[in-house]
């Protein structure tokens, strides 16, 4: 058989052991805003919402978000609080057990201490101490894992929103609408594999 001309042969690293798989840069951008074109670090092993798809859920949010009061939760790398920040929102609350990532973007960015806050615990916990201090938000974005079901879900939220306040629910594509308690089914979108379920608060 003809060798290919062109074939690089690879090299063994010094020592003889390969060298370890370099990170690739996160492709996880804040769109637009104050922080527009900033990179954000995304966990190991999440599948961040695709940039198109966060595009078109704040062109359906857009109008409501200066000002507004913002909980993220199971937040990864916060791109969905942090968008709507870099957008105008007044604050924005991050639940994110695991938030080293997190803590180290809203550090890059030079967030105000006022205007984010990373809680570090499991939804539930989470949920349940904000709701002890009174917390209220117009919009909460959830992206959670299958595992926790629709009843934790309704648990974690039916209390945190204000009134007329909206909740996105976000699932793979095929999933079947998030039974909910306490909110008013108000539309879907799907982009690719992001479904985004919207819900209002009487």
């Amino acid at each position: 058989m003809t060798k290919n001309p062109t074939a690089v042969r690879s090299r063994p690293s010094s020592g003889g052991r390969p060298k370890p798989p370099r990170r690739l840069p996160s492709l996880v951008r804040i769109l637009a805003g104050k922080w527009k074109g900033r990179r954000l670090d995304v966990p190991a092993g999440a599948r961040p919402t695709s940039g198109r798809a966060r595009e078109a859920l704040f062109d359906i949010l857009q109008a409501a978000i200066p000002g507004s009061r913002v909980l993220d939760l199971f937040a990864g790398s916060g791109a969905v609080g942090i968008e709507a920040l870099s957008r105008g929102a007044a604050r924005a609350v991050f639940v994110e057990k695991e938030a080293g990532e997190l803590n180290a973007n809203l550090a890059r960015l030079g967030a105000a201490e006022g205007e984010a806050l990373v809680v570090a615990e499991d939804a539930g916990q989470a949920a349940a101490s904000l709701a002890r201090r009174g917390e209220r938000f117009d919009l909460v974005f959830a992206d959670p894992p299958y595992a926790l079901g629709e009843t934790a879900l309704s648990r974690s939220v039916i209390g945190l929103l204000a009134a007329g306040g909206r909740l996105v629910v976000q699932t793979d594509s095929g999933d079947p609408l998030p039974t909910l308690t306490g909110v008013t089914p108000a539309g879907r979108r799907a982009y690719g594999r992001n479904v985004f379920w919207f819900f209002e608060a009487p």
